[in-house]
Formats: C-alpha cells, sequence, structure tokens
C-alpha cells in the first residue's frame, strides 16, 4: 500500500496482468512456495484454519455442488505480508463458459493492515497447487522416475505436469486418463512426453508417480493400481479408496490439521475408519526443513495428499505482486482519498 498523506493506495492485477507479472512461472512458484514451507517449518507463519462454505453436508458435495473457501495467512522473512485467498469453485461453472474455480487475492502489509494488493487469485491458485506437487516428488519420487500418470486433464492438471518436469530429470513419458477423453487427447498438445490412455487403471498401473486432480464424486482408485515404489499425489480428494493409504509404506501431507480438518479428504477418510493416526504421518514443511529423509528405499510405497495451504497462496502472490511492481504492470487504485476515520 501507498500512503500519500492520508491516502491510501494499492495495486489491482487482472489475471492478464497476473499472467504478464509471471503467474504460471511454475520453477519460479516452486522455489516462493517452498520458501514458504520452510518458513512455516521455523514457526515464522501464522496460518488459521480455512473457512469452508458448503452448500450440503453430504460428502462429495463439493464435486456436485461446489462450496467457498476462505483461506487467511502470513508469511515472514523475505515475503513479509499476510494475505486472504476467497475462492469459489462452481462444478457447473465450465458449462456457463467460466472457470469452475474463481479465486481472488488480497495481500496486505501486517504494520498497517492496509492492502498493497488485490489481484486474481484463480491462476496463483493453479500455480501453487502444481508447486506442492512439484515440491513433494522432488524429495518422495524415486530416482529416476520416468512414467507419470495422470488422472484429470483440466486447469490443474496443466500446472501439475511443468512441475513434475522441472523436478523430474527422467521423465519420460506422462499418461493422461479424463472421464472426457477428446480432454485427454487434448492435453498432448501440451507436452510431448504425454500420452492419452483410455483407462484410469491404464494411466496408473506400473506408473512411477500418479497424480490425481479430477472432480471425482466417489473413491474410484483401489490400492492394487499401486505399484511398489510409487508416489500416489492427491490434489482432488476422492479419487483413491482409503485403502490405498493403509497400503502406504509413508504417508505424507502438508499440515495434519488443515488436511484431516476437511472431511472429504484422504486422510480425514482414513481417521474416520480407524486406519490412520497423527503420528503415522509426515508433514511437508518438515521434508522441506530436512527433518525427515522422505523416501528411503525405491521399493516403498508413499501416499501424498496436500489439502493446499494460504501460506503457499500468500508466498506465490507475493511474488507475482512485487514482480508486477517491477514491470510496471498493473492499476493503482484508491481505497480512499482521507479516511473517515483516524
Amino acid at each position: 500500500m501507498r500512503a500519500v498523506g492520508a491516502e491510501a493506495r494499492f495495486l489491482f492485477l487482472s489475471q492478464e496482468d497476473v499472467l504478464a507479472a509471471g503467474g504460471l512461472d511454475i520453477p519460479a512458484t516452486i522455489g516462493v512456495v517452498e520458501e514458504a514451507l520452510r518458513l512455516h517449518a521455523e514457526g515464522d507463519t501464522r496460518l488459521p484454519s480455512k473457512s469452508a462454505l458448503l452448500w450440503s453436508d453430504e460428502l462429495g458435495s463439493e464435486e456436485t455442488l461446489g462450496r467457498i473457501m476462505a483461506m487467511p495467512a502470513y508469511v515472514g522473512g523475505s515475503i513479509g505480508l499476510a494475505g486472504l485467498k476467497w475462492i469459489p469453485s462452481v462444478p457447473s461453472n465450465p458449462a456457463r463458459g467460466l472457470p469452475r474455480g474463481v479465486g481472488l487475492i488480497v495481500l496486505s502489509a501486517p504494520e498497517t493492515g492496509l492492502p498493497v494488493a488485490v489481484m486474481d487469485g484463480t491462476v496463483v491458485s493453479a500455480a501453487r497447487t502444481g508447486a506442492v506437487t512439484g515440491i513433494a516428488a522432488r524429495r518422495l519420487a524415486r530416482a529416476g522416475s520416468r512414467v507419470v500418470g495422470m488422472l484429470g486433464a483440466g486447469v490443474q492438471a496443466g500446472t501439475q505436469l511443468p512441475a513434475l518436469e522441472a523436478v523430474l530429470p527422467a521423465l519420460e513419458e506422462v499418461r493422461v486418463w479424463d472421464v472426457s477423453s477428446e480432454k485427454a487427447k487434448a492435453f498432448r498438445e501440451r507436452s510431448d512426453r504425454v500420452v492419452a490412455v483410455a483407462t484410469a487403471e491404464e494411466a496408473c498401473r506400473d506408473a512411477d508417480v500418479i497424480v490425481a486432480a479430477t472432480m471425482a464424486p466417489e473413491p474410484y482408485v483401489p490400492p492394487d493400481w499401486l505399484g511398489p515404489g510409487s508416489l500416489f499425489c492427491s490434489v482432488s480428494s476422492l479419487d483413491p479408496e482409503v485403502a490405498c493409504i493403509d497400503l502406504a509404506d509413508l504417508v505424507v501431507c502438508d499440515l495434519w490439521e488443515h488436511e484431516t480438518g476437511h472431511r472429504s479428504r484422504p486422510l480425514a477418510r482414513a481417521v474416520d475408519e480407524g486406519l490412520l493416526r497423527r503420528e503415522d504421518v509426515v508433514e511437508l514443511p518438515d521434508l522441506v526443513a530436512g527433518r525427515h529423509p522422505g523416501r528411503t528405499s525405491d521399493e516403498q510405497r508413499i501416499f501424498l495428499s496436500a489439502v493446499g495451504l494460504a501460506i503457499e497462496d500468500v508466498a506465490a502472490a507475493a511474488r507475482v505482486y512485487r514482480r508486477a511492481l517491477e514491470l510496471g504492470i498493473g492499476t493503482e487504485l484508491a481505497l480512499w482519498q482521507t479516511p473517515i476515520w483516524s
């Protein structure tokens, strides 16, 4: 926020501005999100639980009716900003020609509480989600991983792919499956590595890394699709049966309380069925901080469930905001000319 006398001004960044400021630079997003996770491990963040506005209490309603999430956080260190992501998810939006996720991010200076930026959060949210998978795969995928199975060919898959390409140097093939075969075929345009496959099982069998990013309303991935040495990354919620977690040699989440506080998430479902305890799970900030070695054997089956954290959104948005300032991108707006109270 730039204050001129009593006037308060902030930078507005449209979706086009966010893209021009590198919002889809996935390697750069990996770097700043990794820094946010490290800062969290060091105790230099504030991360309240996200608030979910649901239209039904039925399990799976988020995938059918949608929801709105409000996600606040503060990230210290070189990032030094507080923020809030407000992100509705409306499954029927694509039929209207609109994105399913419609994000808005507000960044504020912690010293004054004044906003420094208001920006489209749709791009930032998708980029940081892909970045988290990249950060995890760098530590949890077995060395020399060549094959990725991608379940879903939507927006989230579009940022998962470059993140995995950035961290898996031996990657050769990305098998993509989607309930819409046309979407899976169209996804081939994103990379020479992509091959569209006819079934979810074909995508998963013998894959080194499997990423689920769908709107599945119920589980459909059984444990016998996940071979020895595989890493399963649950970006979406309901794809894996809870038996996949019971089979895993190592279970990782971003943060236990945030993951298990969301009823449809895989680990929350496993807890409900008595298959998982807190002491069985490693948190991603501990991996980033080097407090846990991650994969210790090529034969380990590893299950990752990352529900997504507001510290990641704030960090990714802060990078975009500062890059926009450097490039002179965006529109400066006034919150007020003179405050009514002081």
